[in-house]
């Protein structure tokens, strides 16, 4: 009876793009007013809708958050981000990917700012942990896919990484 209970793993999937333009990428600063991540550089996406693959939620995330199409989307890392029930009760997984900008005009988002950053800009932002640990393997094309496990305590009080398992495949 192996994963067989309603909400076993009691995850939240998301797709994330960093999409490339002109040498640049593309990413969000995020507001704020955000609960989660105030002002922290992220790239955009977001969650996964029931019955839908991460790929697809990818590209439409994209288009709905800054209403731009891309292409030559590449998987490059999954992160499990897990957290004490007492400080969160699910869990993230998330897929990060890269892709190229192809047509369209930025629109304003909510969310926050849109930024075009250089790598050296992105690596010196301020990044949310599990992002910054493996950026360097999601901005080089010639590495493989990234599989992490972070774990992390105290949500409300800006979690504080505790343990961290990184795989490059």
């Amino acid at each position: 009876m192996i994963n067989q209970k309603p909400f076993v793993h009691k995850l939240v999937i998301c797709a994330n793009v960093f999409v490339r333009k002109d040498g640049k990428y593309l990413l969000m600063k995020r507001s704020p007013e955000k609960k989660y991540a105030p002002n922290k550089i992220h790239p955009f996406g977001g969650k996964i809708d029931k019955d839908e693959n991460p790929y697809v939620g990818a590209v439409r995330e994209i288009k709905e958050e800054i209403g731009i199409d891309i292409k030559n989307l590449k998987l490059e890392a999954v992160i499990l981000e897990k957290t004490d029930e007492k400080d969160l009760p699910v869990n993230w997984l998330v897929f990060y990917f890269s892709a190229d900008y192809d047509k369209g005009e930025v629109k304003i988002n909510e969310e926050g700012e849109a930024v075009y950053l250089t790598e050296n800009e992105i690596k010196n932002s301020d990044q949310f942990p599990s992002v910054k640990s493996i950026l360097d393997h999601i901005l080089n094309p010639n590495d493989g896919t990234v599989f992490t496990t972070n774990s992390y305590k105290g949500f409300e009080s800006g979690m504080q990484e505790i343990s961290k398992n990184v795989c490059i495949v």
